[in-house]
């Protein structure tokens, strides 16, 4: 009898830890002005990010689209953070460019982390790892010569490196 209890409750913990995460809510209309204005949600920028970073590019599209457009915004006009981005070195925007916003929303997601990262190399490293995954979890771009650098690194834990490479490559051309 024990055992057969066991056996059910592990099966009910397996089932919970196997459920996908849940998009969160995003506001049917939303404005930012103030400062104050955009730190209001920014705990929920945080959850956002953390569920686009973490689904695979090709799940629940249209809850992607929504979340990537909100998220975008209010990175766009924050006063409290900036990303710069140099298309130069990202080797994959040419032939991906929507991999762009994986990039940004890794990026974002580092920079607004608890503790919030101040190391711009580490918040591209975050950017990459972000797109590292989404290569890895899509069968297509997985298969995609163009992108293997990135998947090998995302995959050994050497995106650091990988990085540092391209920023050393694009100085001396």
């Amino acid at each position: 009898m024990r055992c057969i209890l066991l056996i059910v409750l592990l099966s009910c913990v397996h089932g919970i830890s196997a459920q996908p995460i849940v998009a969160p809510r995003i506001p049917e209309s939303y404005h930012w002005e103030t400062a104050r204005d955009y730190k209001k949600d920014e705990d929920l920028i945080i959850r956002t990010l953390q569920w686009l970073c973490k689904t695979p590019i090709n799940n629940d599209v249209e809850s992607r689209s929504k979340a990537t457009l909100f998220v975008m915004e209010w990175i766009a006009g924050s006063p409290r953070i900036k990303i710069e981005i140099d298309s130069h070195k990202l080797p994959f925007y040419e032939a991906y460019p929507d991999l762009i916003f994986a990039y940004i929303q890794g990026i974002a997601l580092k920079k607004l982390g608890k503790p919030a990262c101040t190391n711009e190399l580490e918040a591209i490293v975050g950017g990459f790892n972000t797109v590292g995954y989404m290569i890895e979890t899509d069968p297509t771009l997985r298969k995609e010569k163009a992108l293997r650098s990135i998947l090998k690194a995302y995959k050994k834990n050497k995106m650091q490196s990988f990085v540092e490479g391209l920023n050393d490559s694009t100085k001396n051309p």
